[in-house]
């Protein structure tokens, strides 16, 4: 491999998957961005969906600013749903799926009908194998 070709710092997609599922959203927003800052094409943009996954958690939970979350999560999701299935190695029905739950919910709370988001909406970052090897 030449200087000019540096695999991508792959661990990082499950140090992030880890501190998502632990609520840990900024730091999962951390660990994604080394990552993303090495991709380019359909993995920068999937890779960036779960940074702005991640960025929306920590909106609902931490900052308690539903606009941003609802904001996120439609700016992940239009991302993410392109994506192939399990894409990147991470599993995507689910996720994706419940992220879409999470955004109903998260315009519930932006119009006020209610006074926040229940931490069980937000689902789990499953990764069921490894990302695809550079050729």
């Amino acid at each position: 491999m030449t200087r000019g070709e540096v695999s991508p710092p792959w661990q990082a997609l499950a140090r992030g998957a880890e501190l998502f599922n632990q609520g840990l959203f900024w730091e999962a927003h951390e660990a994604w961005e080394q990552l993303w800052l090495e991709l380019s094409d359909q993995p920068r943009l999937f890779v960036q969906g779960l940074i702005q996954a991640a960025a929306a958690g920590h909106k609902a939970f931490f900052q308690r600013q539903p606009r941003g979350c609802v904001k996120l999560l439609r700016s992940a999701l239009e991302k993410l749903e392109p994506a192939p299935p399990d894409f990147l190695g991470v599993e995507t029905g689910r996720f994706i799926a419940g992220l879409r739950r999470m955004q109903v919910e998260a315009k519930r709370w932006l119009r006020g009908e209610i006074a926040g988001l229940d931490r069980a909406l937000v689902p789990r970052v499953e990764l069921v194998g490894p990302p695809p090897e550079k050729k």
